[in-house]
C-alpha cells in the first residue's frame, strides 16, 4: 500500500477501499499487528458491521481508534425503488468526489436473459416470458456502477448525458455487492459492471474492487459469476483480462457499421469495428469462454435491414469466440431513440442463431423505476 493509500484511510478513507493486502499493510502502518486484517475482513465481507462497536474480535482500544481514522459504509442508501417487473433500484449518496456530491444507482435483478432456445414459433410472446420467469427462479444478478455519471458520452444513454461528475472509488463500488447482505439476507449471483460509468475509465478502483470481490478472504465470488462491459476501450479492456482472465468481458457494439456506431459512441472514432474485430480475435480465451457482444436494438436505426445484415457479416469473422446480447431500446427522457417491436428483436435474434451465434435478448428489467438498461440518471 502506498504511502498515499495510508494519509487518505487516516483521514476517513472506507475499510472498504483496501484490498485485504493492503488492509495487512494499514494496521502495520498504524502499529497494529498485521493479522488485525483477518479479524475485521469477517465484519466487511460475511456479516457486514455497520459501526466498529460490532467488529467483536478487536480490542475496545482498536475499534475506538478505527473509529477516528477511518469509516466503514463508503456510500449511504437513500432510496430503494422497486419496479413493477420487481427489479429494485438503490440509489447510494456519494458524499464527496474531488468536492462533487451527487447518487450513483446499482439495480438489483431476478433474472438477466430470454432464452429460447427451447421456445417453438408459434409460442406468444406472453408464454415466453412467463416461461422465461420460471427457468431463471431463485436466480439474483446486481448491476452496479464505476462512474458518477459517465465520461463514455454515448448518444442514447442517460449516465452519458450527465457526463462524468466523478470516479467511484474502490470502497464505493465494492460497497453496491456488500449492501445486499443487508437488504437481501445474501449476495448476488452475478454481478454486472454496466451501471453508471465506464469501468475501464476507472481503471484501477475497478481492478481492485474485482480482486476484493473474488479474494477467498473477501466475498469470494467466482470470477465467472462477474461481467465487466466496456464501451470498448480495447487497449485498458485487453490489460484487464491479462490481469483477470477468468471474469467475463462484455463489449457495447450497438451497430455493425462504423457511420452509425460512430454517431452512437464516440469510442468509436478511437476503436471501430475493425479493432473490435481484431481484438476479439487476438486475445487468449480460455475453453469454452466467449465474449458478449451487447447490441441496442433501436427502432428505425439498429433494426434496419443492413445493419442486421452487416451484423451477420461481423460475427461471421468471428466464429464461436462471441455471445450476443440483443437489447431493446429503453426510453431516456430528451433522447429521440425509439423502442423497437418486440417481434423484429426476436426476429433479429432468429436470424443470429441460425448462423450458429449464441444469441439472447436483454429483459426490460426496471422500466417503471427508470432502472433499466440506459436508464440510470442519478436523479432521486
Amino acid at each position: 500500500m502506498t504511502t498515499g493509500n495510508i494519509n487518505k484511510i487516516q483521514s476517513g478513507m472506507s475499510l472498504y477501499d483496501l484490498t485485504p493486502s493492503e488492509l495487512e499493510s494499514f494496521f502495520v502502518s498504524i502499529g497494529e499487528k498485521n493479522y488485525r486484517a483477518k479479524q475485521v475482513l469477517d465484519f466487511l465481507y460475511r456479516h457486514p458491521a455497520k459501526t466498529f462497536d460490532e467488529i467483536t474480535t478487536l480490542p475496545v482500544e482498536l475499534r475506538e481508534k478505527l473509529g477516528k481514522i477511518s469509516r466503514l459504509a463508503p456510500i449511504r442508501l437513500r432510496l430503494k425503488v422497486e419496479s413493477s417487473d420487481g427489479a429494485v433500484k438503490h440509489a447510494y449518496e456519494v458524499e464527496s468526489l474531488a468536492g462533487k456530491s451527487g447518487f450513483l444507482e446499482s439495480v438489483w435483478m431476478p433474472s438477466e436473459y430470454v432464452d429460447m432456445d427451447s421456445v417453438e414459433e408459434n409460442r406468444n410472446v406472453k408464454q415466453i416470458d412467463d416461461e422465461n420467469e420460471h427457468r431463471h427462479a431463485g436466480r439474483n444478478t446486481l448491476c452496479i456502477s464505476s462512474q458518477l455519471g459517465c465520461s463514455a458520452g454515448c448518444a442514447f444513454c442517460a449516465s452519458g448525458a450527465m457526463g462524468l461528475k466523478g470516479q467511484l472509488s474502490t470502497g464505493e463500488i465494492v460497497y453496491q455487492v456488500i449492501d445486499c447482505i443487508e437488504l437481501y439476507e445474501k449476495l448476488p449471483d452475478t454481478v454486472l459492471f454496466m451501471g453508471m460509468g465506464e469501468p475501464m475509465h476507472n481503471f484501477d478502483s475497478v481492478c481492485a474492487a474485482v480482486e476484493i470481490l473474488t479474494h477467498k478472504d473477501g466475498p469470494a465470488m467466482s470470477p465467472r459469476r462477474i461481467v465487466v462491459s466496456s464501451a470498448g476501450e480495447l487497449e485498458r479492456l485487453g490489460a484487464f483480462h491479462k490481469r483477470f482472465p477468468r471474469v467475463r468481458l462484455a463489449i457495447s457494439l450497438n451497430a455493425a457499421t462504423d457511420a452509425v456506431r460512430s454517431r452512437l459512441m464516440p469510442v468509436n472514432d478511437r476503436y471501430g469495428i475493425k479493432a473490435i474485430e481484431s481484438f476479439i480475435k487476438s486475445i487468449d480465451l480460455a475453453r469454452g469462454e466467449k465474449v458478449t457482444l451487447e447490441y441496442v436494438v433501436i427502432k428505425g436505426l439498429t433494426d434496419v435491414p443492413s445493419q442486421i445484415n452487416a451484423l451477420e457479416t461481423f460475427l461471421v469473422t468471428l466464429g464461436n469466440r462471441v455471445t450476443v446480447n440483443l437489447i431493446p431500446y429503453n426510453e431516456v427522457e430528451n433522447k429521440k431513440f425509439g423502442t423497437p417491436n418486440r417481434e423484429r428483436v426476436y426476429d433479429i435474434q432468429r436470424k443470429l442463431r441460425q448462423l450458429g451465434v449464441n444469441t439472447f435478448i436483454r429483459r426490460n428489467r426496471g422500466t417503471s423505476a427508470s432502472a433499466a438498461c440506459g436508464q440510470l440518471s442519478g436523479k432521486l
